[in-house]
């Protein structure tokens, strides 16, 4: 896989505009990154934020020796404190938006001169959560831009965005990424298992930061497949077993705004495993990507034929307006159940 110095698994596209609008010294007030999770937005928003800021950079790429560059390689593992002339803004986990306070903080440390006589860089994540009130104020900042000054913000929903902010912005579409580039990209990087890198760029979806989550992260792997099997169980127990295992899934010592983001990615999960019991249906059996509970599904598969996972195909998606809508979480699980 060619290394264009770029922290990125496929989607070209994206470091090939990046590098040109650095080389041709073209650089936005504003940019949106946008498109599904785990495709690499992030570490793509903090590696441009690098180049923008190093001292020495030759064409598109850091000297990784200034001090800009230092401050960057030594803090990796520590975004918050990467750099000075950087700063980030994320929705608190107990709150349903990212509020004006948060956004006029923003606004008063990048309207401060730069620290290293470079560019400041703001970074907005879950960007479409966004109060109206915080949109509205990060408006007046991208209507009149000013020189150095570059914010990121980063979505998988940029229809949520509003439409005035959307317009005063540069838009990088991140798109899934072909299962075999993955699979190529974990082989190399981490000498792992062609079989291994196999299930793990089929369980990512396109994604390759979902995929090497699950390569580096064992819990959040453990975690993921024991999602799976309560989905798979569910084929297997009485509608009183399944409500026992469905009331496992929701924590009443968490907020709710915790809850929902918790079933909405169960969610997300449950519709790939139905999603897949469809293509085995059509005997499309090389594009499932739960290939590692293939057996399992082959044996669902005999239970349930198109009708029945149409309909519960259409529960998830109708539990997902739900919690969008908040409605209970238990009441929304609840509700699945009764519909598998």
């Amino acid at each position: 896989m060619k290394n264009t110095g770029w922290p990125l698994v496929g989607n070209e596209h994206i470091s090939a505009f990046l590098s040109k609008s650095i080389k041709n010294k073209k650089i936005a007030g504003s940019y949106v990154f946008c498109g599904p999770e785990n495709l690499g937005k992030d570490i793509a928003a903090v590696y441009f934020a690098k180049v923008l800021s190093c001292q020495n950079r030759k064409e598109d790429a850091p000297c990784d020796k200034c001090a800009s560059c230092r401050k960057f390689n030594v803090n990796k593992g520590d975004s918050q404190t990467m750099h000075s002339d950087l700063y980030f803004l994320e929705k608190d986990d107990e709150k349903k938006n990212i509020s004006i306070e948060q956004v006029r903080g923003l606004i008063s440390r990048l309207s401060m001169s730069s620290f290293l006589n470079s560019y400041k860089i703001g970074i907005i994540y879950e960007a479409h959560s966004l109060s109206t009130e915080a949109a509205n104020a990060l408006l007046k900042t991208l209507e009149e831009p000013r020189k150095n000054v570059v914010v990121i913000l980063i979505t998988p929903k940029i229809e949520s965005l509003p439409q005035t902010i959307v317009s005063r912005s540069q838009i990088l579409k991140f798109i899934p990424v072909q299962a075999d580039k993955i699979h190529d990209y974990l082989v190399e990087k981490f000498e792992i298992t062609r079989s291994a890198a196999k299930n793990f760029a089929h369980l990512s979806m396109g994604r390759p930061m979902l995929a090497l989550k699950f390569l580096e992260d064992k819990e959040f792997y453990d975690d993921y497949m024991k999602k799976v099997k309560i989905f798979i169980d569910f084929f297997d127990k009485g509608i009183n077993d399944r409500f026992e295992l469905a009331g496992g899934l929701s924590n009443e010592k968490k907020s709710n705004q915790e809850n929902v983001a918790q079933i909405l990615k169960i969610i997300k999960i449950w519709e790939s495993l139905v999603r897949d019991l469809l293509l085995l249906e059509l005997e499309h059996n090389d594009l499932i990507s739960n290939e590692i509970v293939r057996a399992d599904l082959l044996r669902i598969r005999d239970k349930c034929r198109t009708g029945r996972l149409l309909k519960i195909s259409a529960s998830l998606q109708q539990a997902e307006r739900y919690l969008l809508a908040n409605v209970n979480p238990k009441l929304v699980l609840d509700q699945i159940v009764v519909n598998m």
